[in-house]
């Protein structure tokens, strides 16, 4: 009897004691959302908000949405979010949750150039392709729009839509994150246009300037692409 008693608590004492496993919680915190989205990469290309906390100086991309939260561009915002973990979450998801509590703030941000600039100028109108490389264009059906207010482009490359991003700096734009969409165009000379264009404007910077009514890039002190101006309201 007492030999069974011992062994059973030398089998109590011996079996581990499995540690609490601390409970992920929900918190509360104050961020701030920029007045526009940036270029990023997530599962495929996509438009990042830009947030940051109250504290922080650096904006970082929030590769997913802010529940009961609505995204109006040119306006910054200070939130009052509230951060879950989520459980399990998919490979392509967010390990957590952002929910809208509270619009703290709201405040317009005045993003357009100012008048008299060449991105004024740039900006109000729309550049159709007349020189790609060393070919001179005619009817290329390649342009492009900018809006100084998002840093975003948009346009057609001839046969797809086509969009992405730009900043620039000085006497110097680069672009970012250029996509278009996926039809197949008939005319094969179209389609490789098209793709050669879309490669010189992936990732890349430029030097360039506006003369006479032209929007002109320079690679290594070379024109590599003209742009003609046209009206923007053109459908």
């Amino acid at each position: 009897m007492f030999l069974e008693i011992a062994l059973t608590l030398a089998t109590t004492l011996m079996t581990p004691v499995k540690p609490v496993q601390k409970q992920q919680t929900s918190k509360n915190q104050t961020i701030y959302v920029k007045e526009s989205k940036e270029p990023c990469t997530g599962v495929a290309p996509m438009e990042c908000l830009q947030i940051k906390g109250v504290k922080d100086t650096e904006w970082s991309n929030l590769y997913t949405n802010i529940e009961g939260f609505k995204y109006t561009p040119g306006y910054r915002y200070k939130l009052l979010v509230r951060i879950t973990p989520v459980k399990n979450p998919p490979a392509d998801g967010s390990s957590v949750k952002y929910t809208l509590r509270k619009v703290l703030e709201k405040k317009k941000v005045n993003t357009a150039p100012e008048k008299g600039t060449p991105w004024a100028f740039i900006a109000s109108k729309r550049w159709n392709l007349i020189k790609l490389g060393d070919s001179t264009l005619t009817q290329s059906g390649i342009w492009v729009e900018f809006d100084p207010a998002t840093k975003r482009f948009h346009g057609k490359g001839g046969c797809n839509s086509i969009s992405g991003g730009y900043h620039s700096n000085g006497e110097n734009i680069t672009f970012t994150m250029a996509i278009s969409t996926r039809m197949a165009c008939m005319d094969e000379n179209v389609m490789r246009r098209e793709a050669e264009f879309l490669k010189m404007i992936g990732e890349h910077t430029y030097r360039y300037d506006v003369a006479d009514q032209t929007l002109n890039f320079y690679e290594n002190n070379q024109l590599v692409m003209i742009f003609g101006m046209q009206p923007k309201d053109l459908k």
